[in-house]
């Protein structure tokens, strides 16, 4: 199962995280970039002054070790978002000194040159000897913007969400591949696995409401998390069409979307299945490329119709509800009550439909 998972860059422990802990600093060579992000956590009003003033550096030394090239990628993207969005209005030009490196450490990664799930969060944490990384009190983050121990805990939060839900998807896994032979006999114990689970991260997703506050997380994380504007943005030295990219959406996290592919939830409507399908081009190729093998084979929902585990299968699916029910309301605090109500979410989406629209589709696939 290791080595199947491993395929898909999927680790057996740690599901979609990386299985060796992200590496805390580059080579001395691209200090640079080291020394900016400290400027955007710090003082993001000098940040686009500082980047101006930085040389344009090689990123190919770095891209022949893939913890480097994930660690560059990282401080990139917060250098990109930094600069567009840290003035009174954003920037609609990213310098070379950041979209030339850029370019290279993307295009090694396979991802779109924006602030995205996979560095803000699956490459931006750390675990001392004692920690746990189902417990983000015990974990800290590497970088970040302007929104101190308030947003390092909404990414850690959401990094234990996603060390908790490792723990379902190698059981997902044999379940596909006993149901390719015809075999059904785990489908109730994989159901049970999943409502358990969803439980679990369920209750760590409540756990939001802890150490961040709705009014910092609004004023001063969602901004960098939104994506580009309207108009698009230009990476000068590499192209000069504007770009417009989404920003950080929790969307782009591959473990609702293989839980999704696994049960047999599809999302049709194109307020909801158009999104969750862009979103994939901003995870990882090998993640993306495992949702797509679930989404190949039987499903759960198929199974359970032809082993009359109606009822276990319709508990997944109303705790899959819960979760999103749960996720709406937190959207709800953190961003309608702190804004207009046309208030975009991180990734730069109308989230209030998405979501709504998304835990309708989810619901209505139960078989009961």
């Amino acid at each position: 199962m290791q080595n199947f998972l491993g395929a898909y860059g999927v680790d057996s422990a740690r599901g979609f995280l990386p299985n060796s802990d992200p590496i805390d600093r580059l080579p001395s060579s691209h200090e640079a970039w080291e020394r900016a992000v400290e400027i955007v956590r710090n003082d993001p009003d000098g940040i686009r002054r500082s980047i101006l003033d930085m040389p344009v550096l090689d990123a190919s030394a770095l891209l022949q070790n893939q913890m480097m090239t994930r660690r560059a990628m990282l401080l990139l993207s917060v250098l990109g978002s930094g600069y567009v969005q840290s003035g009174q209005s954003p920037a609609t030009r990213i310098p070379p000194c950041i979209s030339i490196p850029w370019k290279m450490v993307a295009d090694m990664l396979g991802r779109p040159m924006i602030i995205s799930h996979a560095s803000i969060v699956l490459d931006n944490w750390s675990c001392p000897e004692s920690g746990d990384l189902t417990r983000p009190e015990s974990l800290r983050t590497m970088t970040g913007f302007a929104g101190g121990a308030d947003e390092d805990w909404f990414y850690l939060v959401t990094v234990s969400i996603e060390a908790i839900g490792a723990s379902l998807i190698p059981t997902l896994a044999r379940n596909r591949m006993a149901m390719d032979e015809h075999d059904l006999s785990s489908v109730v114990s994989c159901l049970e696995a999943v409502v358990s689970t969803i439980e679990s991260i369920r209750e760590m997703l409540n756990r939001m409401y802890e150490r961040c506050r709705p009014e910092v997380f609004y004023q001063s994380i969602r901004p960098y998390l939104s994506g580009w504007p309207a108009s698009g943005v230009v990476y000068e030295g590499v192209s000069e069409e504007p770009v417009r990219l989404f920003g950080g959406s929790a969307a782009q996290s591959s473990l609702l979307q293989v839980i999704d592919a696994a049960m047999g939830i599809t999302h049709d409507d194109e307020r909801s299945g158009v999104f969750l399908n862009a979103m994939r081009d901003y995870m990882p190729p090998s993640h993306r490329s495992f949702i797509e093998w679930f989404e190949r084979g039987p499903t759960l929902r198929r199974a359970s119709m032809d082993c009359n585990a109606y009822e276990t299968y319709d508990q997944a699916v109303d705790s899959l509800d819960g979760f999103r029910r749960d996720h709406m309301a937190i959207t709800n605090r953190y961003i309608t009550q702190q804004g207009d109500q046309d208030a975009e979410g991180t990734g730069g989406t109308e989230y209030g439909t998405f979501l709504s629209v998304t835990r309708r589709e989810t619901i209505n696939q139960k078989l009961g």
